[in-house]
């Protein structure tokens, strides 16, 4: 049987939780505009009969998710967030991540590549052993002034070293995205895997992306494989609350063939 420290918990957990939920669909509704100011800490204990744990964890936990900020010395105020706009899956013309913002002409790309030993987590999905020498390139795309996405990849220093791919930014095939690169050196990528999550960004993100410290991001694992072999991997760190992934697949339709016709689809996915 449970004691009584694990059902005090509970209850405080509930009570958070009905705040927090309250609060975010306010927000998230428009009733709390952006720019207004959010009930204190006081006025969230009075309006909804809390203990002061309860409302300082549901401010603490809608600072994190992004949708408030705190201003010294003046409380809680929505942050003002633009609407999400859509990263384009399949752009080769990016280098460094498979998406693309359509029609932005101010893109820009920054990267910086090096030689490093690989960390026991990039050993493991390059199927190296620790300490075995990567060619590692961070890329950050901006559009506009502000950052969009951060990527960094890895590639088996062995591979591409002493080729004319050994860096991914540099000569006759620079910024021509992994599949072609490793085709002029005779390694033929034959499938791409991606997994998408969702987890709080680290301090290092946040600052590069201009976000708050613990803000939710959109998290791309890529990697390139050549059979059972991966010789790319790379991860794509993305604003969740000011960007969506989207995915385009073309189908033909069955029996539409033989009349010469073919159905387009768009899929739309936000992770």
């Amino acid at each position: 049987m449970a004691g009584p420290e694990p059902a005090r918990r509970a209850a405080t957990d509930a009570v958070y939780l009905r705040v927090l939920e309250d609060l975010r669909a306010q927000i998230r509704d428009g009733v709390l505009a952006p720019g207004a100011r959010v009930p204190s800490r006081n006025a969230i204990i009075a309006r909804y009969g809390v203990g002061e744990t309860a409302a300082k964890h549901a401010l603490g936990v809608l600072a994190t998710e992004g949708l408030i900020e705190t201003r010294a010395g003046s409380g809680c105020y929505v942050r003002s967030v633009p609407p999400a706009r859509s990263l384009d899956h399949g752009r080769p013309d990016f280098p460094g991540s498979p998406f693309g913002l359509s029609g932005t002409q101010e893109v820009t790309w920054q990267h910086q590549t090096e030689q490093r030993g690989a960390d026991r987590p990039t050993a493991r999905r390059l199927g190296l052993a620790e300490g075995d020498p990567v060619v590692r390139t961070r890329y950050l795309l901006s559009a506009g002034g502000g950052p969009v996405q951060l990527a960094t990849s890895y590639e088996p220093a062995q591979l591409t070293s002493g080729t004319a791919v050994a860096g991914p930014e540099q000569g006759q095939f620079a910024g021509r995205g992994v599949i072609e690169r490793m085709h002029a050196i005779g390694v033929l990528v034959d499938h791409v895997t991606e997994d998408i999550s969702v987890r709080p960004c680290l301090t290092e993100e946040a600052t590069v992306l201009t976000i708050p410290p613990g803000a939710p991001v959109l998290v791309v694992d890529r990697e390139h494989h050549v059979g059972g072999r991966t010789v790319e991997a790379s991860q794509i760190v993305i604003p969740a609350d000011r960007f969506r992934l989207r995915y385009r697949t073309s189908v033909t339709c069955a029996g539409a063939t033989a009349a010469g016709a073919t159905g387009t689809g768009t899929g739309t996915g936000t992770a």
